[in-house]
């Protein structure tokens, strides 16, 4: 009998385990699709892989991302320049937050 019930707790433990785990990685995934502001200067992230595209005042930049902890960095070339751009970065739901700026999912 003791051995039944603590091959059952074990079993419930692990299980647990596995699905704290499944939750926490799927809240720290990488953004996929376009993410759009509105405000007086409308703003589009769209993300793809480790790409990302950026576009603001009608200009758009291509760059790659990385996600460290709470903060994005970008890194993008405009006009035959390399940038590397880092910002606060948080989810909201399906929406992201991108330096105290509300993204949300199109």
């Amino acid at each position: 009998m003791k051995t039944n019930k603590l091959i059952r707790r074990l079993v419930c433990l692990t299980l647990a385990a596995v699905l704290i785990a499944a939750l926490l990685s799927g809240c720290g995934g990488k953004p996929k699709g376009t993410y759009k502001a509105s405000g007086l200067v409308p703003q589009t992230f769209t993300f793809s892989g480790d790409s990302v595209t950026m576009s603001a005042f009608g200009i758009e930049a291509d760059g790659t991302y990385e996600i460290k902890g709470d903060k994005i960095y970008i890194t993008y070339s405009l006009l035959g320049f390399e940038y590397t751009w880092d910002q606060s970065f948080r989810r909201s739901g399906k929406d992201i937050i991108i330096g105290g700026t509300l993204f949300e999912k199109e």
